[in-house]
């Protein structure tokens, strides 16, 4: 009788708890998705999406809520956006927020610090610059029955998690801010008709957009901050005259670091190696003859060598880090001094690249 008695006073706590549940629910708009811009008043216009349901012939159907409202701060628009709904705006299961480049060239240090304040949204949302409007990527009709939000949310974690760009979200993009170490980097998205598509990684000079990397580039700067498992990239060879292309898959990276402190300034060492199938390759020479194979993985090397060095130095040159150049050498600082770290030491760093490609195996590619 006891047990009897417990199951029955268990299933009627869940009812009651699923009852509030789904009253909850249907009382409030659930924000999957929101987008900054500028209107044309240069005031922060936010637009939002949420799912919703309309009765059709008897049916719920699933469809995309959107509202906009503009005002002077993230808070007061939120403000202004409940005005303009149904039902109470939560932020409770947003996934991605997007900045309009022409926004995130102004600084979101404001608008990113004030989502990390509110309890409701999760430190791991995701963080995406636009190169365009926002409000158009927002709007656009990812196919049929696909919520906005879902899709672009699944976008750019399996770019993440395919190593095409570096993985990072509201919680990376802080910590890399409020460093004096580092800087922090967004995915780049872009809108091309009625698709939307990873264009590459936008980088940020405190909480400004400084510059953009392509998606190879990308690539490059997720080898030097975190390593690349089971990835698939292409390499561009150029050779006397021609050029071939190389796809790589199943690639796996390993990096070690250092930093050697001289009179003239600190010489940074990254030594790389690489793992990886060539599964495609569109040059002349037979990748069955001995040899071929490890010429084409020197040439390969020597790409990598060369862009990654370029790209360290244009990083010094104008004064950003994405990399955590400034946190390995503070790592090796007791005495760390941001301003001279910034203003006389990484001007005057040095870097030196070892990069060790080793293909495990080639298949029957000619």
């Amino acid at each position: 009788m006891a047990k009897r008695w417990m199951s029955s006073v268990c299933l009627a706590v869940l009812f009651l708890t699923g009852c509030l549940q789904t009253n909850v629910i249907d009382e409030v708009s659930l924000i999957r998705l929101a987008a900054y811009d500028l209107d044309d008043e240069q005031q922060l216009k936010i637009t939002v999406s949420f799912p919703t349901f309309i009765e059709q012939g008897g049916k719920n159907v699933l469809e995309k809520g959107i509202i906009e409202a503009s005002g002077d701060t993230a808070k007061g628009t939120k403000v202004m956006l409940n005005k303009r709904a149904q039902r109470p705006l939560v932020l409770g299961q947003i996934r991605v927020i997007l900045f309009s480049r022409e926004l995130a060239e102004q600084g979101i240090e404001d608008l990113v610090d004030s989502l990390y304040r509110d309890p409701s949204v999760g430190n791991r949302i995701l963080l995406a610059v636009v190169d365009g409007r926002a409000e158009e990527v927002l709007k656009t009709e990812l196919g049929s029955g696909e919520q906005a939000g879902v899709f672009l949310s699944d976008l750019l974690r399996q770019n993440m998690e395919q190593n095409m760009i570096p993985s990072t979200n509201l919680h990376n993009f802080l910590f890399s801010f409020y460093s004096d170490a580092r800087d922090p980097y967004l995915p780049l998205i872009k809108k091309a008709g009625d698709t939307v598509r990873v264009a590459g990684t936008a980088l940020f000079k405190a909480d400004v957009v400084h510059t953009t990397l392509s998606g190879d580039d990308s690539f490059l700067l997720k080898l030097l901050t975190t390593p690349a498992r089971q990835a698939t990239q292409q390499f561009t060879l150029n050779g006397e005259g021609a050029t071939s292309h190389v796809v790589i898959e199943k690639l796996n990276s390993e990096l070690k670091k250092e930093v050697e402190k001289t009179e003239t300034g600190p010489i940074f060492r990254y030594n790389m190696t690489i793992d990886g199938e060539i599964i495609d390759y569109t040059g002349e020479m037979n990748l069955d003859e001995p040899g071929v194979v490890k010429e084409v993985q020197e040439k390969i090397e020597e790409e990598i060598t060369r862009r990654l060095t370029d790209m360290l130095y244009q990083y010094r040159d104008e004064g950003i880090d994405p990399v955590g150049v400034g946190e390995l050498y503070r790592s090796t600082t007791r005495d760390w001094r941001p301003e001279e770290w910034k203003n006389s030491i990484y001007p005057a760093a040095t870097f030196e690249l070892d990069i060790e490609l080793n293909v495990i195996q080639s298949g029957a590619i000619e």
